[in-house]
């Protein structure tokens, strides 16, 4: 050990100042041109190595730190020529630069097989194409969610006023059964019965035994014939209300369906009011009983397609799960209320087959179902739907058996980002 140091040290060579003639001016031109130099070589690579540790998601950073250490034994290099100027250390010198040699060398060859990976690292112009083309699909997939809404909430009227014309034909059928077995044909029998004895009616209801049981008859006959009646005005004011109900589900639809995407003041308790009438039908179909909890709430700014998009989804899914059937009597709880000074929550709890836990996190990812028919579309397209308002949907279930309760939390007011998008 004592012999390398004594070679790496060895003072029979001459100083490099000699070479310099000791002239001050060149000495200290070479001095401080190589002084600057390795203070640059060092400062580079300990600003590599701060990058590296700020962006550890920079690929090829090893590619960096091997440039580091070849930058680095560069700088020590460019110390020795000071160091030589007075001692004539060359050996060390020479170990410097077979050091900073083989650095060199390794940095090259790491270099030149990066080259190919680094080539496919795409431009930015790539890069902004590719965000354009993101940014596309995102549209497309906004214009999706809010069809397969619209789509939603257009089955839900179907399927609502499909189920009050059946009433409607059942009502028509009644009508039918009592103008076929009405009692008014047995009028003209009695005016046929009149209308042959014109001229002694009233020895022919005195005497005659058809004629004395006439008048008992007509009175039998009227009381037939309003009850008759009275049975008619029921069916028919049952049959008139079937169908305000469904110009109520269809006006309901209506107002909704031209709404663009917009956000306006409006009442979320009026517009889940709504919703109940859109899906009410449906869910007595099922029998299942409807509990609404709702609290006053101020005017808003509404998305109001989106929200009623989200809310019909929801108690559709709510009454998915109850079909699945269990030992309990089926309900859905709607609740209305304000969390706080910033939000309003609306949920939509059932009783129902519940989530188990595996899936509770997946139940909002596209395409994700249980169902045999689903298309696990539908909630995905309700929670990008939240988000585009400014809110959030989420939801809880201790399991299967154990029901499910949705939440969308919607602010009270716009926020600043909002705001501007809407000015």
């Amino acid at each position: 050990m004592n012999d390398l140091l004594a070679l790496l040290t060895d003072k029979r060579f001459m100083p490099h100042g000699h070479c310099y003639m000791w002239r001050p001016d060149l000495l200290w031109t070479n001095v401080i041109a190589d002084g600057l130099i390795t203070l640059s070589y060092v400062t580079i690579p300990f600003t590599l190595l701060y990058f590296i540790h700020k962006r550890k998601d920079v690929p090829f950073d090893w590619m960096l730190a091997a440039f580091g250490v070849f930058i680095l034994a560069c700088g020590t290099s460019h110390v020795m020529e000071i160091l030589t100027i007075w001692q004539p250390y060359y050996w060390l010198s020479a170990l410097v630069k077979v050091i900073t040699a083989i650095a060199s060398v390794i940095t090259a060859i790491l270099l030149v097989r990066l080259v190919p990976a680094a080539l496919k690292i795409p431009s930015p112009q790539q890069l902004a194409k590719v965000n354009d083309e993101l940014r596309e699909a995102q549209a497309e997939l906004v214009t999706t969610a809010r069809r397969a809404g619209m789509a939603e909430i257009a089955t839900n009227v179907l399927h609502n006023v499909g189920n009050v014309l059946n009433s409607v034909n059942v009502s028509a059928q009644v009508l039918y059964d009592k103008v076929h077995t009405s009692k008014g044909p047995a009028v003209a029998k009695v005016a046929q019965l009149m209308k042959d004895h014109p001229d002694d009616l009233g020895d022919f209801i005195s005497t005659d035994p058809k004629g004395r049981a006439l008048p008992d008859y007509l009175d039998k006959l009227a009381d037939a014939l309003a009850v008759e009646q009275q049975g008619m005005i029921a069916e028919l004011a049952q049959l008139t209300r079937r169908i305000d109900h469904i110009k109520e589900i269809v006006a309901t639809q209506q107002s909704y369906a031209g709404n663009a995407s917009v956000l306006e003041p409006g009442s979320l308790r009026e517009l889940v009011e709504d919703v109940v009438r859109i899906c009410d039908v449906s869910l007595a179909r099922h029998h299942i009983t409807l509990i609404k909890e709702f609290s006053d709430t101020p005017q808003m700014p509404l998305d109001k397609h989106r929200v009623l998009q989200i809310l019909v989804n929801l108690i559709n899914n709510a009454k998915q799960a109850l079909d699945a059937g269990t030992n309990r009597p089926p309900q859905i709880v709607l609740r209305l209320k304000i969390v706080d000074e910033g939000r309003v929550r609306v949920e939509i709890e059932d009783n129902g087959e519940g989530i188990a836990q595996d899936n509770l996190a997946r139940v909002f990812e596209h395409g994700f179902t249980t169902r045999v028919d689903g298309h696990g579309f539908g909630l995905h397209s309700c929670i990008l739907a939240a988000h585009e308002m400014g809110g959030d949907l989420t939801v809880q279930s201790a399991g299967p058996g154990c029901g499910a309760l949705f939440i969308l939390e919607l602010p009270l007011a716009l926020a600043p980002s909002q705001r501007a998008a809407d000015g």
